[in-house]
């Protein structure tokens, strides 16, 4: 990347140009470290949350519910915090939003009882609802519609480090230091990097119209309802149902076959690594021969993987089938996403990646009971076949809808 990105004409939502604006290649790297802080820290709770949580005397039932409430907020924050982000500008929102995560983080690290842990995890999915779409619409501002792929690529590697990192972090650090001084030192960094998010230049001026309720819900599903929107928002669903199968129930299946949680985790991080090799190559790609294509590739590559799990448990097919995933993963995330920046205009971004963002959560959070359920009525190879469905479904799904439909 050169020493400054140039976009000598801008466009506002006012529709005025802002004229000579350029991006320091520090400044893309501060918001890449901003995004992949308000992952990281969901990131490294994972492994640990539900322990702490009995630690702290909730029941079965409610480490269960304390695990969930992240989802069940983040969720719906991502999609009305991403219309505010293009309402009042990205650059403060990225701080608030970082700082949230940092209020959280000293929650969980105070916590007496679970219902205070369950408050922690409560502001924990606001701040991520903030963090997330600001950092995302940030990038899609400083990349031109040329490098949409590449820029959304830098962006999909600083969240894949930020899943590599966090889970390895999660369960080794808090074992050594202890799970509420590894959320004090996490919630200290964020705090700092709020106050460091402060020096990003404003490239965004948002619109001083206002808009009543009625008017909201017009441009929000303006946005997210356009046919332009099927293609990354169906295949990061699809995506991340699978990332579902993963995580709850391909899992479980490992250790079953006599896999350590060591091995388990080893498995995994194939994926992870896989996914941010081929992020920014993907990126170039889309940029090359169209993003649709890319998607496409991905998901059949998915399913492929799918393909592989279901033959066997024993090495080396699950960590070729993580190869493949990984892969996979690596070229619908920075495709999708750039798509997302080129068909919407700066004053739709937020709402636009607010979306993407919660249907990534949506998608494992319906992935994971569902595969569960499958897996514990019928069978290993039934919940795997679910993997197989699911991608080439919605892979047939966009090739016919895109034959009908032209694009906006």
């Amino acid at each position: 990347m050169r020493k400054q990105i140039s976009q000598n004409s801008l466009e506002t939502s006012d529709g005025k140009s802002q004229k000579n604006l350029t991006i320091e290649r520090k400044h893309i790297f501060l918001v890449l470290t901003l995004s992949f802080m308000v992952n990281f820290d969901s990131n490294a709770a994972i492994p640990i949350i539900a322990t702490y949580a009995g630690k702290l005397g909730a029941s079965l039932l409610f480490t269960g519910f304390i695990v969930g409430i992240y989802s069940m907020v983040h969720i719906p924050s991502n999609i009305i915090f991403g219309r505010l982000v293009d309402k009042f500008g990205r650059k403060g929102l990225i701080s608030f939003g970082v700082f949230l995560d940092g209020l959280s983080m000293l929650l969980y690290t105070i916590a007496q009882n679970p219902l205070f842990l369950l408050f922690g995890r409560i502001i924990h999915g606001i701040g991520g609802g903030f963090g997330g779409p600001a950092t995302m619409a940030y990038i899609s501002d400083a990349t031109t519609q040329r490098r949409s792929g590449r820029g959304m690529a830098l962006y999909g590697i600083s969240i894949g480090f930020s899943n590599l990192v966090g889970f390895l972090l999660g369960g080794v650090v808090a074992q050594i230091i202890g799970e509420s001084n590894f959320f004090f030192i996490i919630a200290i960094v964020l705090f700092v990097m709020s106050f460091t998010s402060l020096l990003l230049p404003s490239i965004y001026q948002p619109s001083k119209e206002k808009f009543n309720l009625r008017e909201e819900i017009k441009q929000f599903r303006k946005t997210i309802f356009r046919k332009s929107m099927i293609s990354p928002y169906f295949s990061i669903l699809a995506m991340m149902f699978n990332m579902g199968i993963v995580t709850a129930a391909y899992t479980v299946m490992l250790e079953s076959a006599t896999y350590t949680v060591g091995q388990t985790g080893m498995i995994l991080s194939i994926m992870v690594i896989f996914s941010i090799l081929i992020h920014y190559p993907a990126g170039i790609l889309s940029d090359k021969i169209g993003y649709i294509k890319v998607i496409l590739i991905g998901l059949f590559l998915i399913a492929l993987s799918f393909g592989v799990f279901i033959i066997s448990l024993e090495a080396p097919l699950p960590m070729i089938g993580m190869a493949i995933l990984g892969i996979g993963h690596g070229l619908i995330f920075p495709s999708s996403a750039g798509m997302i920046k080129e068909k919407t205009e700066d004053s739709e971004s937020g709402v636009a990646t607010g979306t993407f963002y919660a249907l990534i959560v949506a998608g494992v959070a319906i992935g994971a009971p569902v595969s569960g359920f499958v897996y514990e009525i019928y069978n290993a190879q039934f919940t795997l076949a679910l993997g197989i469905i699911v991608p080439l479904f919605i892979a047939i799904l966009l090739v016919v809808l895109l034959k009908y439909f032209r694009e906006d």
